[in-house]
């Protein structure tokens, strides 16, 4: 036979391994499932993500990428409370896929969508293949992280690179190589670059491989990687923590804030039947905790608990910090243990018998979640205020300005991210102007503490039915959504002063609203 000959037949099995790899992995079931999830994850996430306008915090993200990358990083110590990555990837994303809504907000949903086969690798290995399903599903229907995952924040990369950093934690314990250290040293300082509160993911791994493994020189240096890591960014978190930007946590009721914890993340925010879709949802995490520990298998067994007490250390540690005078406990801080408790949660559901009680318990908690989701893409008071039919109603600023009253609202943002050239009114000088314009807003009814950004989130406020300053008529009364914004025009310019304004209101006082002027 000649070389010629034998050529092809030496390297035909070579060449057909990958493919036969490729079909193996293809017709698994399993790979199936969670692709499948990942797909309708990216559904869920892009589906209308564009609909609601910026919120405060969004429009703090949306104006910071505007600015240079020098000023940019300049400013995120004066106006936020978190480290500066995910800014530093939003500022480049947006250059590249646009500065709106839905572009900006695409990074955050790029982010759930990753989390999804990330959280399946993650409980496959630390616990077993059906519970990393269970877990996908629970990831790809969490109305939750759906929230987050169409906000432009830091919160949806933050569950992701702690996601990714409890993967590589669950490699590391079974094996510590220098890769495996590798992958969790990288996946742990990301995250703990992108928001503070991944410490509470990253200290409990950290920990636990140092304990387990500390004669593995691998582990000790790691350990020293990570740790300087985190100490690198103590003098940002402690110059931030001085501006007060956050403060408004600390300020309120700790067992409020406490008690929402464990609803907000298994049934998220509201929706429709929220009042029995939270309590099912709290039950079925109850009932997977019991087959957990009465019916699952020992090794999958520990493997949840594993996660679960990584997930119970980093709320410890978050007591801690309160205690220690840095109290930022919100469920949306708090997702960095979300794929902890999601592993948890899911080796319950997963026990082999009776397998269709954890079965039915998983795909209803899937289903209540699909219900809340659709139910926030549908209902506008589920939604974040949008201030996009402000600016269209008032349209563009006419010749020789306007002022602008803003009844129970302190802020140029979100506004003025769609009204250019607005501005506060400063000190006691009048303003020359032709037009005065009222806005005002309704509000759903809420508990009293709606954070999050939704409508509830308003402080609503009553439109008179008239504002007789002196010169002015009104020429429009617009209803949009839960505004209504009010025009009035003079025949000439007239010189306004914020007295005069506030000599006419009786629904409000001017010391609760905010006066803009745009030229």
């Amino acid at each position: 036979m000649s070389v010629g000959t034998a050529a092809p037949d030496l390297r035909g099995p070579a060449a057909r391994a990958p493919v036969a790899r490729t079909r193996a992995l293809l017709a698994d079931p399993t790979v199936t499932a969670v692709a499948a999830l990942t797909v309708l994850a990216a559904v869920l996430r892009f589906y209308r993500i564009g609909h609601q306008g910026f919120w405060f915090d969004e429009a703090n993200t949306a104006l910071l990428v505007h600015f240079s990358p020098g000023k940019m990083l300049g400013l995120i110590p004066q106006t936020e409370s978190t480290p500066p990555l995910y800014y530093c990837v939003a500022w480049v994303w947006a250059r590249v896929f646009g500065y709106t809504e839905a572009p900006l907000r695409a990074l955050s949903a790029v982010c759930g969508v990753l989390l999804v086969p990330v959280v399946y690798a993650a409980g496959a290995k630390l616990v077993s293949r059906r519970a990393g399903l269970i877990a996908a599903a629970l990831a790809t229907c969490s109305p939750l992280l759906i929230w987050y995952s169409q906000e432009a924040r830091s919160y949806e990369m933050l569950a992701l690179l702690s996601s990714l950093s409890l993967l590589a934690f669950a490699y590391a314990r079974a094996n510590p190589t220098p890769r495996s250290l590798t992958a969790w040293v990288i996946a742990s300082g990301l995250a703990l670059a992108t928001h503070y509160y991944a410490v509470l993911a990253v200290v409990p791994e950290a920990i636990w491989l140092l304990v387990v493994h500390r004669h593995r020189r691998p582990v000790q240096i790691a350990f020293a990687v990570v740790g300087l890591c985190g100490l690198g960014l103590i003098p940002l978190a402690i110059s931030q923590h001085g501006t007060g930007k956050g403060n408004w946590i600390g300020n309120s009721p700790f067992g409020r804030r406490l008690g929402q914890l464990v609803p907000q993340f298994a049934a998220g925010f509201d929706g429709p039947a929220h009042g029995v879709i939270e309590p099912l949802s709290i039950a079925i995490v109850v009932l997977a905790l019991v087959l957990l520990l009465t019916r699952s298998a020992p090794e999958p067994r520990r493997g949840a608990l594993l996660a679960g007490g990584l997930a119970l250390a980093g709320f410890v540690l978050s007591l801690i910090l309160v205690v220690a005078g840095f109290d930022d406990l919100l469920t949306r801080n708090m997702l960095a243990l979300w794929a902890a408790c999601a592993l948890l949660v899911a080796g319950g559901l997963a026990v082999p018998r009776p397998r269709f009680v954890g079965t039915v318990a998983a795909v209803a908690l899937c289903v209540m979640g699909l219900i809340t989701t659709a139910g926030v893409a549908f209902d506008r008071n589920l939604e974040r205020p949008d201030w996009r039919v402000v600016a269209s109603a008032l349209g563009h600023a006419p010749a020789g300005g306007r002022v602008i009253l803003v009844q129970h609202y302190k802020d140029l943002l979100p506004l003025s991210l769609y009204m250019p050239r607005l501005a506060f009114w400063r000190g006691h000088e009048s303003v020359r102007t032709r037009e005065l314009d009222v806005v005002s807003f309704t509000a759903p009814p809420s508990a009293g503490f709606c954070w999050w950004g939704s409508a509830c989130n308003l402080w609503p406020s009553r439109m008179q039915s008239s504002y007789p300053v002196s010169g002015f008529h009104v020429v429009s009364v617009r209803h949009e959504l839960q505004f209504s914004i009010l025009r009035m025009v003079a025949a000439r310019p007239v010189r306004l002063t914020q007295g005069a304004i506030s000599r006419v209101l009786t629904s409000t006082r001017l010391v609760n609203d905010e006066l803009l002027t745009q030229r």
